[in-house]
């Protein structure tokens, strides 16, 4: 079945929506002091896109892992099947999966969907156990007795997530992206794509692939209710409980808007907003008095600072009205929301042997397959050097100098001679927040992840799904 062309969203000048040019502009200064690596960003005040950019290599028209930006469809999910009747918050999860329900003690027993929508199950820790993710999870899940009361006590849990994308998919009997489908993502106009469980269904938690506009599509249904263009497509009542405070979170190790409770997969923010939230600084920010929509993508490893860059920066900065055009600060702002990801390269010369020259890895935890880059001049202008990167697959990638070659493929590079027998190079998965910088020398590799992928940390597993 072909997706609909979604409608385009309206655009306008920043200040016509009562945004200074110059506070958008302070904001990405903000972050690249932060050490916050930008990849998309779409700002929308009152539903028209004031601001909007995609940093090469990546590719506005590209889907990138949204990590558990992907709870928050799960989230909408449960809302849909619970409106048509075919599952309850009341549902007790013993009565969902009565084929576990042996294993249940007297808390697990009481467990329903309400308690892991918005992770106050009683769990101290998450129960998710990656080897048990894509087996008989409910029965792994259930067995594990919660330390606290159910309702009384909030910690993330990924676990709880798969066990109401479980419970979702059981009832409708369906894939949860097929039942999201014709009911949200295609009236709401955007592609979302998993690679799903060997069974078929979907995790939940993470895994989801959508563009930047279509974080921002997301957030500005929520901002309406659940209403878009008229119609609507969230239950009535629905996104006030999933974006309500429904737990206490100031027991949460992270710093403080991690602080202001958690609601249906969707935290609570400061300023009265809330935010679906992904790791390494994947966001849907959400300012509803403000009338405010923030997309991010990124690689941050520093998520506090993003945030209060967002809330310093642009949101004190608003107007309610209309500002007088500001064609300099307008300019600056365009030309750093057309700039790039900072690209390796180098001014030194190539070593005096001829090439190809190897650089060797002795795989460690953060590279477990990495094993080797080969490097080659091509003596393209566009693309000087050739990698071949042994990460539990040979990959063979074009670089730039300097600059990312230009590739439709999951992967972009660059490389370039830092210094005389110093190469650098970056090879970038566009499909995911991931970038992986290395570093050869005297036949030996170095290697760091921009944010260390979580999972399987190699480039092959860096795709999006049905690449």
């Amino acid at each position: 079945m072909t997706t609909p062309v979604p409608t385009p969203l309206p655009r306008s000048r920043p200040e016509d929506e009562g945004v200074p040019p110059a506070a958008l502009d302070a904001l990405l200064t903000r972050w690249a002091a932060a050490g916050v690596e930008a990849h998309g960003l779409a700002v929308l005040r009152r539903g028209r896109v004031v601001a909007e950019a995609t940093w090469a290599p990546y590719r506005a028209d590209s889907a990138q892992l949204v990590y558990s930006v992907s709870k928050t469809l799960t989230g909408c999910a449960a809302g849909l099947a619970v409106a048509e009747g075919v599952i309850s918050l009341e549902d007790r999860l013993v009565d969902l999966f009565p084929e576990a329900a042996d294993v249940a003690g007297p808390r697990a027993a009481r467990l329903t969907l309400h308690h892991v929508l918005s992770m106050s199950t009683g769990h101290r820790e998450d129960t998710l156990d990656w080897l048990m993710a894509d087996g008989d999870f409910p029965r792994h899940f259930l067995s594990r007795e919660p330390e606290k009361e159910p309702g009384s006590w909030f910690v993330y849990h990924n676990g709880a997530t798969l066990m109401a994308a479980l419970a979702v998919q059981r009832r409708t009997g369906e894939r949860l992206l097929d039942h999201l489908r014709p009911r949200l993502l295609d009236p709401l106009g955007v592609e979302v794509s998993a690679r799903p469980r060997s069974d078929g269904l979907d995790i939940g938690y993470s895994g989801m692939h959508l563009r930047t506009e279509g974080i921002a599509r997301l957030g500005e249904l929520l901002r309406l209710d659940g209403v878009w263009q008229g119609r609507r497509l969230l239950p009535e009542g629905w996104v006030a409980r999933m974006t309500g405070f429904r737990v206490d979170t100031t027991a949460h190790p992270d710093p403080t808007d991690w602080h202001q409770g958690y609601g249906y997969q969707v935290w609570r923010s400061r300023h009265d907003g809330f935010r679906a939230d992904g790791a390494w600084g994947q966001y849907a920010l959400v300012h509803p008095a403000a009338e405010l929509v923030v997309a991010v993508t990124s690689c941050s490893t520093d998520t506090q600072a993003l945030l209060d860059a967002v809330w310093e920066e642009l949101l004190a900065a608003l107007a309610d009205g209309p500002l007088p055009r500001d064609d300099a600060a307008h300019a600056r702002l365009l030309e750093r929301l057309g700039a790039a990801v900072d690209a390796a390269g180098g001014s030194a010369a190539a070593p005096d042997r001829p090439g190809p020259w190897t650089f060797a890895h002795e795989p460690d935890e953060d590279h477990p397959a990495l094993r080797s880059l080969r490097v080659e001049a091509t003596g393209s202008a566009h693309a000087p050097w050739r990698l071949v990167v042994d990460d539990g697959a040979e990959l063979v990638l074009a670089a730039g100098d300097g600059a990312w070659a230009d590739t439709d493929g999951p992967f972009s590079a660059s490389a370039g001679w830092s210094a005389p027998g110093v190469l650098e190079a970056r090879v970038a998965a566009t499909a995911t927040p991931h970038v992986l910088h290395l570093r050869g020398e005297d036949g030996s590799l170095t290697a760091r992840w921009n944010g260390r992928p979580l999972g399987w940390a190699a480039l092959r597993g860096l795709r999006a799904p049905g690449t």
